[in-house]
């Protein structure tokens, strides 16, 4: 497991960050999908910012984001109080790379007090959170997944890439446990040729890891 989720690191990187920055930037990204993916994110954005485990409270995560250029359904976010999620925090400029890449949701705005980060964050860390707008991708609209707009495995599997590096596979459980509408049909392995065109590096027992929590959890 990568040491990505050291509390204290993210927030030195994080202090260094804003004090070469502009005042306003940069901004805190909520990623709850394939930008959980390290190498995802390192190929396909601009951003450098280690992840920061956290829980969105408030919201809740399903397979309902139709992407029309890519002909796929991706997970998207909206807002429920009954619900919550798993994703990263991320500091970051909203860029045009990300903007592109997030082309099919909104970034919204959400409340210090609606994230969880954990026993780990103690008051001064707090303080330096409530100084930073704190943003999460929400989809423009909720479409269920199709034969024309299928849920691929290729981007399955960069999202629990992402969740096993950071927090191992308790976190991939919780991914997959905090995500509704997992699709029964509409549901392609396109393993050997993956169509996400993000799509993570993952070897055959991360995949058979993914399967097995999959079957036994959706």
């Amino acid at each position: 497991m990568e040491n990505e989720g050291n509390i204290d690191v993210w927030f030195q990187q994080l202090a260094k960050a804003k004090k070469s920055a502009n005042k306003d930037t940069p901004h805190l990204v909520v990623g709850y999908g394939s930008l959980m993916s390290k190498q995802s994110r390192d190929t396909h954005s601009n951003i450098r910012s280690l992840p920061l485990p956290v829980i969105v409270n408030g919201w809740e995560r399903a397979w309902v984001t139709k992407s029309n250029d890519e002909k796929q359904t991706y997970v998207g976010a909206y807002r429920n109080s009954a619900s919550s999620f798993n994703g990263h925090a991320f500091y970051t400029n909203i860029d045009e790379k990300l903007l592109q890449r997030e082309q099919d949701y909104r970034f919204s705005k959400l409340k210090l007090d609606q994230l969880d980060f954990g026993s780990g964050i103690n008051s001064s860390m707090l303080e330096v959170l409530s100084n930073c707008t704190v943003y999460v991708c929400e989809t423009l609209e909720r479409t269920s997944p199709s034969r024309e707009f299928p849920v691929n495995a290729s981007y399955i599997d960069t999202c629990l890439k992402g969740c096993l590096d950071v927090g191992g596979i308790e976190e991939v459980k919780r991914f997959i446990k905090t995500t509704k509408h997992w699709p029964d049909v509409f549901k392609l392995d396109d393993r050997l040729k993956p169509k996400y065109p993000r799509a993570a590096t993952t070897c055959m027992s991360e995949r058979t890891i993914f399967d097995e929590i999959q079957k036994q959890n959706t």
